[in-house]
């Protein structure tokens, strides 16, 4: 994995901060094990759905994240984001 590539799915998950873990300080490289994995996706071929970034998510916080549920759309976004990066760097760099 590029270095390009964590630092733009570390960027997403920032700007969502989808557990609000950020936004009561926590430190900026709190959701690194998340990233990794998402970043793994980007480099596969599969298409990346919102189930398959709901699955990585869920698994990180043991299936007590609402966030899925809770905010739907935001997974969406994310998973075309995720997708964009993809099919712009298809062979991961």
């Amino acid at each position: 994995m590029t270095d390009d590539q964590v630092a733009a799915v570390r960027a997403l998950i920032k700007e969502y901060d989808p557990e609000g873990l950020l936004g009561m300080g926590a430190p900026d490289d709190e959701y690194d094990p998340e990233v990794r994995d998402l970043v793994a996706l980007v480099r596969g071929e599969q298409e990346i759905t919102p189930d398959a970034v709901g699955l990585i998510w869920n698994r990180w916080f043991n299936n007590v994240s609402d966030w899925c549920v809770r905010e739907p759309e935001q997974v969406g976004e994310v998973a075309a984001a995720l997708e964009r990066l993809r099919v712009v760097d298809p062979g991961g760099g």
